[in-house]
């Protein structure tokens, strides 16, 4: 949560990645100094960087009604301590997405103080495998298609489009996509080690939250997980909520990925709110005890917190400046805004308590 006026005694705080030892002052939620007197108050760090949110504060980005419901969104999300995020949209029909597309540009191009800055729209779908569907509505997939892709790309900025790279037309619109400058992640997969290195090799540069909708580490035949890991040119975006993963895959994998992963919540409508039934794109889900799922017991996206995940990361051992760094300045280098994920005067500054 961002900062009310005036002086605070934290430790230290993280300048640009770097370590300064001493308090802060605020002014707007803005950091206007810093070395100030040490005290005990934690640790001032930037603001989150979330690439994938696919609701929050109640509001599902593929049902909402209006620009109104994104502002409500991002001003949930910034209540959170996120600063920048890419609204994520599910496989859906394609009037549907393009509508949704629609409002998250209205709000984009004009944002509001107060309100998590919008960098751009991460597709899920469509292009996905039917195998590894998990929340996706599989009569909604679709093989690749460049003609389709440009219609969202002429109807607002895409900045992350997901894909599996073993369907027929993949490795082309990966091709495509990352010679346009959009990041492509694999991810909803069942590809094979050898079709993920392709969907690599051709341009794609991140995963989609690893091991979820994609082949386990106990199935005999290594798949996108594995690649992914073994690969030093890759980053590695994953779910660290104790709900998605196991904890000790966690803590095996991030030891094969230091300084290349992202953490994301993969946050939903019920995000920021509680227990209870909620939309997701077009079906309903139940949040009970920090767990959504569709009704059938399918796991539905994330209720989460970064704040969660950063002290959970610090649980399992993970060095305090590469967890911090995964959910701040490594996203936003990710999308080329590296700016955002840092700490200096006149940015926004939270504070973080271990």
């Amino acid at each position: 949560m961002f900062l009310s006026d005036g002086a605070i005694a934290t430790s230290r705080a993280y300048i640009n990645n770097e370590w300064v030892d001493g308090g802060i002052k605020v002014i707007d939620s803005k950091l206007t100094s810093y070395g100030e007197a040490v005290g005990q108050n934690g640790m001032a760090i930037p603001g989150y960087v979330d690439l994938q949110v696919n609701g929050h504060g109640g509001v599902d980005l593929l049902a909402a009604k209006n620009s109104d419901e994104i502002r409500k969104l991002s001003r949930s999300l910034y209540a959170n301590g996120v600063i920048a995020y890419l609204p994520t949209l599910i496989t859906g029909a394609t009037e549907l997405s393009l509508r949704a597309l629609n409002l998250i540009e209205e709000v984009r191009k004009n944002p509001l103080p107060g309100e998590a800055q919008i960098i751009g729209t991460h597709l899920e779908g469509p292009f996905i495998s039917p195998v590894k569907s998990g929340m996706h509505p599989v009569e909604h997939i679709k093989e690749p298609d460049q003609s389709l892709i440009g219609e969202f790309l002429r109807a607002g900025k895409i900045s992350q489009v997901t894909i599996a790279p073993e369907l027929p037309g993949a490795i082309e619109l990966i091709k495509f996509l990352a010679g346009s400058g959009v990041v492509v992640s694999l991810g909803h997969s069942n590809a094979t080690a050898a079709q993920a290195h392709a969907g690599f090799d051709a341009g794609a540069k991140t995963v989609t939250h690893l091991w979820n909708a994609m082949k386990k580490r106990a199935e005999s035949e290594p798949g996108l997980a594995q690649v992914a890991l073994e690969r030093d040119d890759v980053i590695i975006q994953l779910i660290i909520d104790e709900v998605h993963l196991d904890s000790q895959l966690v803590i095996d994998s991030l030891k094969q990925c230091p300084g290349r992963f992202i953490v994301t919540n993969d946050a939903v409508s019920a995000a920021g709110i509680g227990d209870g039934v909620f939309e997701f794109s077009e079906i309903e889900i139940k949040v009970e005890n920090g767990r959504a799922t569709r009704m059938d017991g399918t796991l539905a996206g994330g209720v989460g917190t970064l704040d969660k995940s950063l002290k959970l990361m610090w649980e399992y051992g993970v060095g305090l400046e590469d967890a911090i760094d995964s959910v701040t300045s490594r996203p936003a280098d990710l999308m080329d805004m590296g700016q955002l994920g840092r700490l200096d005067l006149g940015s926004p500054v939270q504070i973080l308590t271990l």
